[in-house]
């Protein structure tokens, strides 16, 4: 199963049939759609990962390796704002991969940066299982405003808590805070 960010003008007859599936499948495989809704546009969908569209197919071709630029197919209506735009990619690094670029036109072959995916793309790539998931380093959440509270808590209670237990062995035993005084060895 992949995520698919639902488009505006999606309908589920739509997706079905850019993937060769039944619209039945669709709303069998999302409970929020099971009633007969149409999904709303930015709301996430789960497709099978290996019913892909034309243009799915054609995003996968492109991609020759994880460090190469990959290949773009041009639709009819993009400009290369469109494309660089939603893929936050400078155009000096187009231009550069592209070096008699012209007038875009429908079907053309467009060479971007490697890893440069819009929301989509990475979406149906990483369902796939062509492109990793990003992984969560955990050391960048050390520093935040929660963890440095929960570090000062746990700190603070567990110093409190070696006062207690040295405060009861006092009352206990007789034992003084920070060290025992030892009686002094007689040399019979």
């Amino acid at each position: 199963m992949r995520p698919y960010t639902v488009r505006k003008g999606d309908t589920v007859e739509s997706i079905a049939s850019k993937r060769s599936m039944k619209a039945t499948d669709v709303r069998r495989l999302n409970t929020s759609l099971a009633g007969g809704g149409e999904p709303e546009a930015g709301s996430t969908i789960l497709l099978p990962s290996m019913n892909l569209s034309a243009r799915d197919r054609e995003i996968i071709d492109g991609i020759k390796g994880v460090n190469a630029p990959r290949v773009y197919p041009v639709r009819a209506g993009e400009s290369l704002e469109d494309i660089i735009g939603s893929r936050k990619i400078a155009r000096a690094d187009v231009e550069r991969l592209n070096p008699k670029l012209g007038a875009l036109k429908p079907g053309m072959k467009l060479l971007l940066p490697p890893g440069k995916y819009t929301v989509r793309e990475r979406e149906m790539l990483q369902g796939c299982g062509i492109l990793p998931a990003d992984s969560v380093n955990p050391l960048q959440y050390l520093w935040t405003p929660v963890a440095r509270n929960f570090l000062g808590g746990a700190v603070a209670l567990g110093a409190y808590a070696m006062y207690f237990a040295a405060c009861r062995r006092y009352q206990n035993h007789g034992t003084k805070l920070w060290g025992n005084d030892l009686p002094e060895i007689s040399q019979d």
